[in-house]
């Protein structure tokens, strides 16, 4: 074993170190069924390349909770469908990612830790092609003014959230799907989301919006345990053709001076039944009676007719 790792990490060097002299990307194979180790990867292109472009291709079923700081273009990629298991106890996320940006993680099956994948402190993260599963908190969560972009991720069965978007960060979502999570498919609190045609299934309420800004563009909420949306805190969101159905308490509930203007959406069969709800607290709501189902809110006639 020890014999074997030496080798590993001696080709490592040598690759990176032809790599840095003649200022091209690093393109490393790590294959963990053989014992070879990602964190190792990581630690030798941070000493040698951080700036990238690098690539990291992982093959077998890996163990570990990986740390990526201060690197930039950076691809973590699997062509063949690896995974990554928390061995801390749940204590640790399984990518942390931190003061980097450019980073990609694609194609991975992310098992457990205390959250799937962090995206923090300014960083810019690409998420694509993954399943983020059975952490103990969130999915995927985004804080300290950090971006990222998700693309075919399904994140479920998370302790807490499916994802968390945090101090003034943004998510873009496009064709991911959140389901059976503890508490919200997404929460939103001094941040911005945007999404095209991602789902959110069947968590303990779909949203959860606090001073925070949403566009969503088609997709459906649906099944979750309790509302579909929860607006509240100078929430504003935009509804472009989303279905809203089948929730468990209203399709989207609004209260504290937030805002919702559907311009488009079918938000109806929900079973408390009122899909949209306004609580006393100053919510404002425009063309509500686009949305097809019932609803306690109201609005002057000409607003409600204005775009027509």
């Amino acid at each position: 074993m020890k014999q074997r790792t030496t080798v590993f990490a001696f080709f490592l060097s040598v690759a990176i170190g032809a790599a840095s002299q003649y200022a091209q990307a690093a393109n490393l194979n790590v294959n963990c069924d053989k014992h070879e180790s990602i964190s190792k990867a990581l630690r030798l292109l941070a000493k040698t390349n951080p700036q990238g472009p690098n690539k990291i291709t992982v093959s077998g079923r890996c163990d570990g909770n990986l740390v990526i700081q201060s690197m930039d273009r950076l691809t973590l990629a699997t062509e063949q469908g690896a995974s990554v298991t928390d061995s801390s106890g749940a204590t640790l996320p399984i990518v942390d990612i931190e003061d980097s940006r450019g980073v990609t993680v694609q194609g991975f099956t992310i098992n457990g830790g205390s959250g799937g994948i962090v995206c923090n402190r300014a960083s810019i993260c690409y998420l694509t092609g993954n399943t983020i599963q059975d952490g103990a908190g969130d999915g995927v969560f985004v804080n300290g003014s950090s971006h990222a972009f998700l693309e075919s991720n399904v994140i479920q069965n998370g302790g807490n959230r499916g994802s968390s978007v945090n101090g003034d960060s943004q998510m873009l979502s496009s064709n991911d799907v959140f389901q059976g999570n503890a508490a919200a498919g997404v929460g939103l609190f001094g941040s911005y989301f945007e999404s095209s045609n991602s789902n959110v299934l069947n968590n303990g309420v779909g949203f959860v919006v606090g001073s925070s800004t949403v566009l969503l563009h088609g997709g459906t909420i649906s099944g979750n345990l309790s509302d579909g949306m929860v607006m509240r805190a100078n929430a504003s969101a935009a509804f472009f053709g989303p279905a809203i159905t089948g929730n468990g308490g209203n399709g989207v509930h609004l209260e504290d001076g937030s805002f919702a203007g559907f311009v488009a959406a079918n938000v109806t069969g929900n079973l408390s039944g009122t899909d949209v709800d306004c609580a006393p607290q100053f919510p404002i709501t425009r063309f509500v009676d686009r949305t097809g189902g019932v609803t306690n809110c109201i609005e002057p006639v000409s607003s409600s007719k204005a775009a027509e």
